[in-house]
C-alpha cells in the first residue's frame, strides 16, 4: 500500500499508484511516498521572535508644575524715564538740577497747593454734612418702625423714611469718594523720582505753569538694564509682569544674573508673531553691557495637578506621536494631546489620565494588542 501525504492529509491507493497521479505529481513530489504515521508531529518550539517583549512603564501622577519659558534677547540699557505732570498747575518748588543723581522716591518739584489744599477741605465738609444727614434719616426711619408697631402711621410713611435713608447713604457715599479724590491731587502736587538715575534735563522753572501730561523732568537710568526678549504666542499666557526669571550671557560663561518680568506686551510683532516681554536685572550688573546677547529662563505660572509625559514614551505611528498604556498585560495604543513642558516632558491635556501606566522603554516595535511583560521604572 502506497501512502501520500499532501497538505498535511495522507491519501491511501493500495499496491499501485494511480497513472493519473503520478503525471500530475511533480518530481520532488515523488518522494515522499513514505508512510504516514497516524501519531501527531510534534508542535514546534517558538521562535526567539514571538517570545513576550519585556517594556519599561512609568505610571502618570498629577503634580504642581512650575512652568517655564526659555528665550533669548538683547542687553538694554534703561536709558530714559520721562516725569510728566498729573494735573496742572504752577511750579512752586524744584529740588533738582541738571547732572544730579537721584533715588526712587526723591522729591523732585512741587506744584502749588493752594487750590488742591481747598478743594479738599471743601470736600472733608461735605462728608461731615453728608454723614450727619445720614445719622438723622436713620433716626427718624427709627421713630417711623416704633409707630408702625403701633400701628399709628401707614406703610407709605415707613416706606419714605426708609428711602430717605437710602439717599442719605448714597450722598455719604459719592461725598468719601470726592474727598479721597481731593486728597490724591493733594498729594499729586509733591512728585518723586519714580527710579535711580541721572537728572538729564529738567524741563520746568519755579513759577511756570504746567498742564497734564507735561514733560516736568528726564532721568538717565544709566545705573539700571534690561532685557528686551521676544516669547512665542504659544507661551505668552505662562508668564506675567513680576515673576522672576533668570539671564545668562555668551561673553560671561557661568554667571547667572536674577531678573524680573517687567513688562508683557499685548501685540504680537506682525513680522514674527512673538510678544515683547521686558526683564529688569537686579544685583551686580557692572560686567554686563548694552548690546550683550542674553539667553532668559522665565519662571512662569503654577499649573496644579498637570499630568507630565516623559518625551522618551513617544513613538511614531502612520505619521503620529503616540505611546503605548499597559492594562492587564497588554500594550493599548493611544494619541494624547500635548502642551510643551520642561526637563523632557510634556503637559498632557487630553488623551490619558491619572494612573495610566505608559511605557517609557521598549515601545520601539510593540504594535496595539500586544502582550507585554511589565518592568516598573526606578
Amino acid at each position: 500500500m502506497f501512502l501520500w501525504r499532501n497538505r498535511g492529509q495522507c491519501y491511501s491507493f493500495g499496491t499501485e499508484i494511480p497513472v493519473a497521479l503520478l503525471r500530475a505529481l511533480p518530481l520532488a513530489g515523488l518522494l515522499v511516498l513514505a508512510a504516514c504515521s497516524e501519531t501527531p508531529e510534534p508542535a514546534m518550539e517558538d521562535a526567539p521572535g514571538s517570545l513576550v517583549p519585556e517594556v519599561t512603564v512609568q505610571e502618570l501622577t498629577p503634580q504642581t508644575w512650575q512652568t517655564s519659558v526659555s528665550t533669548f534677547g538683547v542687553v538694554e540699557a534703561l536709558e530714559e524715564v520721562n516725569v510728566a505732570a498729573e494735573l496742572s498747575g504752577t511750579v512752586s518748588a524744584v529740588h533738582i538740577n541738571e547732572g544730579d543723581r537721584v533715588k526712587a522716591g526723591d522729591l523732585l518739584l512741587e506744584l502749588d497747593p493752594e487750590k488742591r489744599e481747598f478743594a479738599l477741605e471743601q470736600a472733608r465738609q461735605q462728608v461731615q454734612h453728608a454723614q450727619a444727614a445720614l445719622k438723622e434719616a436713620r433716626l427718624k426711619l427709627q421713630r417711623r418702625r416704633n409707630l408702625a408697631e403701633q400701628e399709628t402711621i401707614s406703610k407709605e410713611v415707613l416706606d419714605s423714611a426708609q428711602l430717605a435713608v437710602d439717599l442719605a447713604s448714597a450722598a455719604y457715599q459719592q461725598a468719601l469718594s470726592s474727598a479721597q479724590l481731593a486728597e490724591r491731587e493733594l498729594a499729586d502736587t509733591r512728585i518723586f523720582s519714580p527710579t535711580d538715575g541721572l537728572v538729564d534735563i529738567r524741563a520746568v522753572e519755579v513759577g511756570e505753569p504746567v498742564q497734564v501730561g507735561a514733560s516736568l523732568v528726564t532721568l538717565q537710568a544709566v545705573q539700571g538694564l534690561r532685557v528686551q526678549t521676544w516669547v512665542s504666542e504659544a507661551d505668552i499666557a505662562r508668564i506675567r509682569a513680576g515673576d522672576p526669571a533668570q539671564v545668562t550671557v555668551s561673553g560671561l560663561a557661568g554667571r547667572v544674573f536674577a531678573a524680573t518680568i517687567e513688562w508683557v506686551g499685548v501685540n504680537a510683532d506682525p513680522a514674527t508673531g512673538n510678544f515683547p516681554v521686558k526683564l529688569i536685572l537686579s544685583g551686580e550688573t557692572d560686567a554686563l553691557r548694552p548690546g550683550m546677547t542674553a539667553s532668559a529662563e522665565l519662571q512662569g505660572i503654577n499649573v496644579p495637578d498637570a499630568l507630565l509625559l516623559p518625551e522618551s514614551a513617544l513613538v511614531d505611528r502612520d505619521r503620529r506621536r503616540v505611546v503605548f498604556v499597559v492594562e492587564d498585560g497588554v500594550a493599548h495604543l493611544r494619541e494624547p494631546l500635548l502642551a510643551a513642558g520642561f526637563s523632557n516632558r510634556l503637559q498632557v491635556l487630553a488623551g490619558l489620565e491619572a494612573g495610566d501606566e505608559v511605557v517609557v522603554a521598549g515601545q520601539s516595535l510593540l504594535l496595539d494588542g500586544d502582550a507585554v511583560t511589565v518592568r516598573r521604572a526606578d
